[in-house]
């Protein structure tokens, strides 16, 4: 056993993964087939990403496209993901949300409308489809123990 022993070196991983850490602020668009975490600033939309991961402190100014998408920072503009979103207790959204999945933890916080669509796009049978599917109106929507039911009971019922 040695005092210096040296360290096993972990492999890089063979997908695309890149990271913005927190000293960094990016003005301009984004398109990767990866999956990016952003630690820092982003002033710009991200196109056809794999995943995008917004850490928690981290902002995004702009619209966000990707497979799958989880907040734990702040994001002003749209959300689409393709099939699954998912804001945590420290996430922000100042935008519509359009994904096949949402998960919102309680302390999430989302300012705009929530659209769920099927992951392939077909048309679902009650005539709605992802490019227009049923909105949950969510304009205010702090999670605490469960959703604020005076907001998104009327809108899931029709009224």
């Amino acid at each position: 056993m040695s005092l210096f022993r040296r360290r096993e070196v972990w492999p890089i991983p063979s997908t695309n993964f890149s990271v913005f850490d927190s000293h960094i602020s990016v003005s301009g668009d984004l398109e990767t087939d990866g999956a990016l975490r952003i630690d820092g600033r982003l002033e710009g939309t991200i196109h056809r990403a794999d995943l995008i991961v917004v850490g928690q402190g981290a902002t995004v100014v702009g619209d966000i496209t990707a497979r799958e998408v989880i907040v734990g920072g702040a994001v002003t503009g749209s959300i689409f993901a393709a099939q699954r979103t998912e804001l945590q207790s420290t996430g922000i959204v100042a935008g519509d949300i359009r994904s096949a999945a949402i998960l919102i933890h309680e302390g999430g916080v989302v300012q705009g409308r929530l659209y769920i669509h099927p992951i392939n796009g077909i048309t679902d049978g009650s005539g709605s489809n992802a490019s227009n599917p049923p909105a949950l109106a969510a304009t205010t929507t702090r999670t605490s123990g469960g959703t604020d039911s005076g907001q998104l009971l009327p809108a899931l019922m029709g009224k």
